[in-house]
């Protein structure tokens, strides 16, 4: 085990607003449950000396909460801040979006948008840098992010496959994709 990816915990979301990169979204009473059972999860499976969040709130919190039972450092990179998605999106409800033409291309190949300010191959390649400069490490980090850098590294042959759920953490064990979730 090198470094663990963890995708946050559920965020309250009432309205259902994509919210990408918006500030102020914070973790549900799920989600703040869903941190701390996969904190215990952690520590009983993993040795983990650093944790690394991105800066947005709901991953933060996320972070936090598990190390209240790892009690290590914590550190903030905007190398695993969430992706952006296609242009005009963020801020929107779910329902704007679904009839959209990216909408499509995204739930059948997010790679063939051309409407996106950073395609998901920058996205592994920021990631991917910090995960180079970096052992032992939890990543707390976002549902695209997290797949974007698993899919170039393992040169995967479908993006939307192995998406994590919240909480999930993902890691390479072997050459393969391991995941271990709460379930």
């Amino acid at each position: 085990m090198n470094n663990l990816f963890l995708r946050h915990g559920e965020v309250y979301n009432p309205k259902n607003i994509h919210y990408s990169n918006l500030p102020g979204f914070t973790l549900s009473t799920t989600g703040n449950f869903q941190a701390k059972s996969i904190g215990q999860k952690i520590k009983k499976n993993f040795e983990i000396e650093k944790i690394i969040t991105s800066p947005l709130l709901r991953a933060r919190q996320t972070a936090q909460l598990v190390n209240e039972f790892l009690n290590v450092k914590i550190e903030i990179s905007n190398d695993i801040i969430e992706w952006q998605g296609p242009e005009g999106w963020t801020g929107k409800i779910f329902n704007e979006i679904t009839n959209t033409k990216a909408y499509s291309k995204y739930k059948s190949n997010p790679l063939t948008i051309d409407t996106v300010k950073e395609p998901l191959e920058k996205v592994y390649e920021r990631v991917n840098k910090l995960v180079n400069e970096n052992q032992h490490c939890l990543m707390v980090s976002h549902q695209d992010t997290i797949r974007a850098y698993f899919y170039f590294e393992l040169k995967e042959a479908r993006f939307n496959l192995n998406k994590p759920n919240h909480c999930d953490v993902q890691y390479i064990k072997n050459g393969k994709l391991k995941v271990l979730s709460l379930t």
